[in-house]
């Protein structure tokens, strides 16, 4: 059951996980995506849906004006009784550009529904298919932007049902406890559970957690626990996973998967001290790099900024090079 709270979580001064290809993998699974639908959306269509007649799209809908953005995950279900796409799109910052940005995917993919139709397009029965759109949000603060095409139009009340309009559905994560949400122990509730615990987490929280769910009686597949361990990895060092190496990250699948709650914890505290020490070495590259800058403007040579700042050559023509772009 969703949370009725309406006000802003708390602060995340790392802020939060951005949707890359962890959610994207995990969507790109049928049975993760149908286990998605069932649980969390709940809307008539999805009991007419059969699994074996989905099919994840692999074509990217990017916009003219979008060329940095596409669609996130896209489905196409064709059957007997039903035909029709879901497209779900992953948001972890409110975008007030969203009804349009919808609208551009979807006005592309059914002109290539329209082109492939040559042969039965204008007979009296052609249809074209369904789109339902579906908004998934994981980012801290309460989503603002509209819900509907027709309010990102301007005076749509003066034109009743003569303007373009649908209504995307929204699943904001941050409005769901994790209890509600761990009434089953799919991958994807795990992730949730996961994200949820990312949002205000502290070392010992995001550790807690890890070895709560490790404990649970979960349905994971070996090929789940090593999804979850990447997520996890990626969540905690976001952006320096490589800093992982894959024996490291086999322990933490294994702890996990055996429920051991010493080596979980052990794992969990290993990546965050890693952490640490990633963002020590970012702050003092960013102190270099701004003194560098500043040292250049004054008309200082690149000898004397590295006896200076004790900077090597190659950190301060790269400060250099930022300065002029």
């Amino acid at each position: 059951m969703a949370n009725e709270n309406t006000e802003t979580p708390a602060q995340n001064p790392k802020g939060k996980m951005k949707h890359d290809k962890g959610y994207r993998n995990i969507f790109s699974n049928k049975d993760s995506f149908m286990h998605f639908l069932n649980k969390y959306i709940k809307m008539p269509w999805v009991e007419k849906i059969d699994e074996d007649d989905l099919v994840r799209i692999e074509t990217s809908y990017v916009m003219r004006d979008y060329k940095e953005r596409e669609s996130d995950v896209l489905y196409k279900l064709n059957s007997k009784n039903v035909y029709f796409y879901v497209l779900l799109e992953m948001q972890s910052t409110a975008d007030n550009t969203m009804p349009f940005r919808l609208l551009q995917y979807m006005v592309n993919l059914l002109a290539d529904e329209f082109k492939n139709s040559k042969e039965i397009r204008n007979t009296e029965n052609f249809r074209l298919p369904a789109i339902v759109p579906i908004v998934l949000y994981n980012g801290e603060d309460n989503w603002t932007p509209v819900r509907s095409f027709k309010e990102y139009t301007a005076n749509y009340g003066d034109f009743g049902d003569n303007i373009i309009d649908f209504k995307y559905i929204l699943f904001d994560l941050n409005r769901y406890d994790k209890e509600d949400i761990l009434t089953s122990y799919k991958l994807l509730d795990f992730i949730f559970t996961m994200d949820l615990e990312h949002t205000s987490r502290t070392a010992e929280d995001f550790k807690h957690e890890c070895m709560r769910l490790a404990k649970l009686p979960h349905e994971l597949t070996d090929d789940d626990i090593k999804t979850l361990v990447a997520w996890l990895v990626r969540a905690i060092l976001e952006g320096k996973e490589n800093e992982i190496d894959e024996n490291f990250e086999q322990e933490a699948i294994t702890a996990f998967r055996k429920g051991d709650e010493e080596a979980m914890s052990y794992a969990v505290s290993r990546m965050m001290e890693r952490e640490k020490i990633s963002a020590v070495k970012s702050a003092k590259e960013d102190w270099k790099t701004e003194a560098a800058q500043s040292m250049l403007s004054d008309g200082m040579s690149i000898e004397e900024i590295m006896k200076h700042i004790r900077a090597t050559r190659e950190e301060v023509e790269k400060a250099a090079k930022l300065l002029q772009q």
